[in-house]
């Protein structure tokens, strides 16, 4: 007698050791997993940050160099450039913000939010102390037994996009705090008088 309950196909079971291709399950696997997703802009605003990082750097450098009548115009940039980093960093901070909302619904899941966690780590003062060490050993283990993500860079022209938005937000908070200046301290614009 043929037991029809035990006709279903099972999935296959993977430990992860394998390679994984977009079209075979990476890209199932990040719409199935918000975790996966979070990674990903993690990383990107990441990639950004460091981008803009070392733009403001070279920047600096400019105006450091800079004779004095040149400086004014290097500043402004520099001020720019600063500005976009820091929009870039709140951007990833965010991300890590959202990281205890997100539920991993896989062990991929799991690998993801810790890559977060133990990848925001390289901020802080000593990385070496309690409890830095451990979790990325835990995510070490983790990935032994479900696979490393593939951790892709985002494409060049969507970097490139990602510092133009930001250094759009920053020139015009920058020319927001230059009008401020010119204001004067106490001193409030004339928006028109009427005679009452």
């Amino acid at each position: 007698m043929a037991d029809s309950d035990n006709s279903t196909t099972l999935p296959s079971v993977t430990h992860g050791r394998g390679q994984r291709s977009k079209a075979h399950g990476v890209d199932r696997l990040e719409e199935a997993d918000p975790a996966l997703a979070l990674l990903q802009g993690w990383l990107r605003a990441q990639h950004v940050s460091q981008v803009l990082c070392r733009l403001q750097q070279r920047l600096e450098r400019r105006v450091l160099d800079a004779a004095v009548p040149d400086a004014m115009d290097k500043k402004v940039g520099y001020s720019i450039a600063c500005q976009a980093e820091v929009e870039a960093t709140t951007a990833a901070l965010k991300f890590q913000d959202k990281l205890p909302q997100i539920r991993a619904l896989s062990l991929l899941g799991i690998v993801a939010k810790l890559e977060i966690i133990v990848g925001a780590d390289r901020d802080i003062d000593d990385p070496t102390d309690f409890p830095w060490p451990h979790l990325a050993s835990v995510l070490n283990d983790l990935k032994e037994i479900a696979g490393s993500l593939p951790l892709e860079r985002p494409e060049r022209t969507v970097v490139q996009a990602d510092c133009r938005l930001y250094q759009q937000i920053a020139s015009d908070l920058v020319d927001l705090e230059k009008q401020a200046s010119n204001l004067g301290l106490g001193e409030a614009p004339v928006v028109g008088i009427s005679s009452a």
